[in-house]
């Protein structure tokens, strides 16, 4: 049974312990950042003075007490879904968004405090737009405590949220019943009337609706007019607060005494240039939204967080400059934050990260925005940023510290940062996690002059079920026309048929939206005949006529169920729109559009890193010498899209970020570049479908140049064992071998229990681990001289088996894959003397007795089938089969015998086996035409080793056949 809590789709109890590893997108943040945040909790041990322990002991032991699998996805009340990978010590972090009903979509802060020698962690994931509400203690913090949700799939599913709703004017229970009634997916537990509460369940399913309905407004600048202005935000229908039933958190928390005198910090931040934003109240060139706090790298308070006292603009309209002060005691100190400005109308995202200054009296520290340098990478090839997270990492003087990760959608991972001087004390770095493929659209005017244009496609412009995005393919020159608003007297003035043409926004209902191109308005561009629509993003009616509206330019289909226009269109800035419409004034206008419509042929998955300060560039060149060269292949379908998610590990780093290539919906064929090369970057990269088909992970280094194939979750999969690669330990060693180990023992045995937890494997590619597998105890069966034994049970593992201590023989027999892989293991087992499971695995019970892994045979096969999983019939194939142990030190394997059937294993044919060595064999085979087959082959083998373990196993329908193409 495979067992995961990855999945998107409810599933039962019993799907929901897979321990597979899945990753999608992360913000992850060590030291706190929002208004009320603090790295740990007052009743905490105090922090331990500069120098007490080194970095490394720091970052040694992280742990998220009650947690014990591998994967958790949890639904955040906001819709947005977070997902927590372990890998032994370390944490993936990944957080989805979903777009809200205004149409924004936030970014999310995945925020993890480590405490001195890794023993106090916090992780919060924050979206964008609860952030003044937690702040401001409108709701309590602990809703977003990703630790704490995952314990609730600890005891049984993506139960209903628990959650308390308190009203400030105390209605009675007909009054309570009323105002909860409109809320989506809620179920009432109990009402209060006395203290004006109710408590009730949220659906994780409907929590973007509920979200919506107690927060149906996701302005910028919430946290701006909270930060300045005191503006506390409001909660709908008059509800005043919500927290976790029963668990309300402290808003106070004291800040730390240490005796000493304490000095004012004032943090200077300003930013001159660049377009006025609306940042709550105020028009701004630069909109605050992550929180202000310092942290004490060295000093008597190390690793201690220190608030805002108080934060103002110093001018206005627009606000350029911005001051926020602090009280603290002398020492050496970080400082955190972020906020967004535009540029040509395109979101931009600023690091406020001065990795560190010192205090030793009244300190100003400024930020100067016009000096910020855009994080930037230049490939061999042509490219565009597909998504990106931003990383900094910190550590502090007495080995805690942490991470700041900033994510944001697709199409729009535009990330700034000031440049520092070197840090002095601890570690920093600085990086970002990239996707990048060839440009989806270039346009250049060629008529009467050229003129390059920076067309931008809608953000999700993968093609994500139900949401799908037409775009251009191919190149060709096409004639521009100004279409006005798109209505049917613009249309009627101009001959659109076969041409581009130039929209403006028609805000006036029901065209459009206030900054979203409406759906009639492509709809009439196609059947005026043309081929491709540009957006001028300047709304045109609605509450704010002429508006200039944010790039890109959204469909409104995308939020209402209406047909979808079956054109492609692309937005251009405002200053291009103005350009292009002054030329058509005077002369015929030409463009060159050059797009494709389906998966990039290439893309680069690249870790890049500033060490030590922010540097005055931020630009990494890579070469072809500097990455590695991936042949990729995965299937995905409509229904179940996969998505491809890469991460890595620094030496010292107990977090990382995933950065996905998402929404892949057909079975395609890439290349993947790889880099740049590194001998101390531990990479992960995940392959889920979104679907039935369980995550699939590697852990690898990336060296050195040259090229590799990848074939994702190629068929048949079998119990076994995958191959961890040895690179992965001579890179870091120590850090992904013992409590670091990433994968539970295969087949182990613990004291006189013995666990028959497997992984599902392929032959095509040995090294990709499927989580961990754990059969049905109904499809499990043990015997000893013929005698079956009893099942004991794990509340995690499933079926266990109590053995003694003596060496024995055993016979174990297992059913998977839905009944259509048979298995049969002879081996011998006693209780192990010492402990030592397998390199880079780990002991199911932790250390708390010996284990090892019993000498178990496995079989792995590569059956050369497509993406589908099908080789050709009639035709002349080939099976590789290895016979291999996960035990250390295991007896070398003697034998192989093969047999295929074409009839779904009425008959069998015997293959004449060739040994390869190392307990590698190849066969070959001929199948006949298809109508004189059932469509499939089966699999029948068998191995043995020189001291008597064997294997015997049968796989119904191991493979599909196809008609000869």
């Amino acid at each position: 049974m495979t067992r995961s809590s990855t999945t998107l789709r409810p599933r039962s109890r019993r799907r929901l312990r897979l321990l597979a590893s899945a990753a999608a997108i992360l913000t992850v943040v060590g030291i706190p950042v929002a208004a009320n945040a603090r790295p740990w909790e007052p009743t905490d041990p105090v922090p331990a003075p500069a120098g007490a322990a080194t970095v490394e002991d720091g970052l040694r032991a992280v742990s998220l007490p009650g947690l014990t699998r591998s994967t958790y996805t949890v639904t955040l009340i906001t819709g947005d879904q977070v997902t927590l990978t372990r890998d032994g010590g370390r944490y993936t972090v990944t957080a989805v968004p979903t777009t809200r009903g205004d149409g924004t979509r936030p970014t999310i802060d995945v925020k993890v405090t480590i405490g001195p020698g890794g023993t106090s962690t916090r992780l919060h994931a924050l979206p964008s737009d609860a952030q003044a509400l937690v702040a401001s203690g409108a709701i309590d913090q602990k809703i977003f405590d990703v630790a704490w949700l995952a314990a609730h799939l600890e005891r049984g599913g993506n139960t209903p949220l628990a959650l308390t709703v308190r009203y400030g004017d105390r209605p009675d229970a007909a009054a309570l019943d009323k105002r909860t009634s409109g809320l989506s997916g809620v179920t009432t537990v109990a009402k209060h009337p006395d203290s004006g509460t109710v408590d009730l369940r949220v659906d994780p399913r409907q929590a973007a609706g509920f979200w919506a309905a107690v927060k149906p407004n996701s302005q910028l600048g919430d946290f701006s007019n909270y930060l300045f202005d005191g503006a506390t935000p409001k909660l709908s229908g008059d509800a005043v607060a919500i927290w976790p039933t029963g668990l309300r958190s402290m808003k106070a928390k004291p800040q730390t005494d240490t005796g000493q005198p304490k000095y004012r910090v004032t943090q200077i931040v300003k930013r001159k240039n660049g377009d006025v934003v609306y940042c709550g109240t105020r028009a701004t060139t630069i909109c605050p939204v992550g929180g202000f706090m310092l942290a004490q790298v060295a000093g008597s308070a190390v690793g201690s967080g220190y608030e805002s006292v108080s934060a103002r603009c110093l001018d206005a309209d627009p606000c350029t400059t911005f001051e926020v002060t602090y009280e603290v005691p002398p020492g050496v100190y970080e400082a955190g934050g972020h906020a967004v400005f535009l540029l040509d109308r395109r979101e931009q995202h600023l690091n406020l990260e001065l990795p560190e200054f010192e205090v030793t009296g009244d300190t100003t520290i400024t930020l100067d925005g016009d000096t910020a340098q855009q994080l930037t990478v230049g490939t061999p090839r042509p490219t565009e940023v597909f998504i990106g997270s931003r990383t900094t990492f910190r550590t502090f003087a007495n080995g805690a510290g942490g991470a700041v990760l900033s994510f944001t959608g697709y199409g729009n991972s535009r990330f700034w940062a000031i440049p520092s001087a070197p840090v002095k004390v601890g570690t920093f770095h600085l990086g970002v996690n990239w996707v990048l493929g060839k440009p989806m659209v270039t346009m250049a005017v060629t008529t009467p002059k050229r003129v390059e244009l920076t067309a931008t496609l809608p953000a999700e412009w993968y093609k994500r079920p139900d949401f799908e995005v037409v775009r251009f393919s191919g190149r060709q020159t096409l004639q521009l026309v100004d279409g006005g608003l798109g209505r049917d007297a613009d249309f009627a003035r101009v001959n659109a048929r076969g041409k581009l043409v130039l929209l403006q926004i028609d805000a006036d209902k029901p065209a459009g939206g206030q900054c979203r191109i409406g759906n009639g308005q492509l709809m009439r561009a196609r059947a005026a005949g043309a081929v491709g629509v540009l957006v001028e993003p300047i709304s045109s009616g609605g509450p704010w006529p002429t508006m200039t509206c944010w790039v890109p330019v959204e469909p409104d289909w995308w939020y209402n169920t209406e047909e979808v226009a079956d054109i492609p269109y692309a937005t251009v800035s405002p200053a291009e729109a103005a350009s292009l419409r002054a030329l058509l004034r005077r002369n015929p206008v030409k463009i060159d559009v050059s797009g494709y419509d389906s998966v990039s042929p290439y893309v680069y998955t690249l870790h890049t890193y500033h060490e030590g300060r922010i540097p005055a560039s931020l630009h990494t060149e890579v070469t072809d010498r500097q990455l590695a060269k991936v042949d990729t292949s995965l299937q995905g379908t409509r229904a179940e899209p996969a998505s491809l998610i890469s991460s890595a590990f620094r030496p010292n780093e107990t977090v990382a970020a995933g950065v996905p290539y998402n929404y892949l919906t057909d079975s395609v064929q890439f290349t993947t570049y790889r880099g740049p090369v590194s001998p101390d970057l531990v990479r992960n990269q995940f392959y889920e479908s979104f679907g039935s088909q369980p995550a699939v992970r590697t852990i690898d280094v990336t060296d050195r140049a040259g090229s590799t194939t990848a074939r994702w979750s190629p068929q048949p999969l079998v119990p076994g064992a995958p191959e961890l690669s040895p690179r992965v330990f001579q890179s870091q060693p120590g850090k992904w071998e013992g409590d670091w180990s990433t994968e539970i023992c295969a087949f182990c045995r613990q004291g006189n229990t013995f666990y028959p937890i497997t992984f599902l494997v392929s032959g095509a590619n040995p090294e990709q681990a499927i989580g961990a597998y754990v059969f049905e105890p109904e499809n499990l069966h043990m015997y000893a001289d013929g005698q079956e034994l009893p099942q004991a049970s794990s509340t995690m593992w499933g079926a266990t088996y109590e053995l003694p201590a003596e060496s024995r023989r055993y016979r174990l027999t297992a059913r998977s894959g839905g009944g259509k892989t048979s298995t049969t293991w002879n081996f011998t087992s006693a209780a192990p003397t010492r402990n030592e499971p397998p390199k880079g695995f780990l002991c199911v019970e932790g250390s708390g007795s010996p284990c090892h892994a019993d000498p178990l045979l496995f079989l792995r096969y590569d059956v050369d089938s497509d993406l589908a999983g099908a080789v050709t019939a009639p035709g002349r194939h080939q099976i590789k089969v290895a016979a291999y142990h996960n035990a250390p030190n295991a007896p070398a394997v003697r034998s192989v015998a093969l047999s295929i059937s074409t009839d779904g294993g009425v008959t069998w044919k015997q293959l004449s086996a060739t040994a390869k060595g190392g307990g590698n064999y190849t066969a070959s085979y001929q199948v006949p035409r298809l109508a004189e087959t059932t469509g499939t082959v089966s699999i029948r083998a068998s191995a043995a080793d020189a001291a008597g373990n064997t294997i015997e196993q049968t796989i119904l329908d191991a493979f599909t056949l196809t008609g000869r193409r």
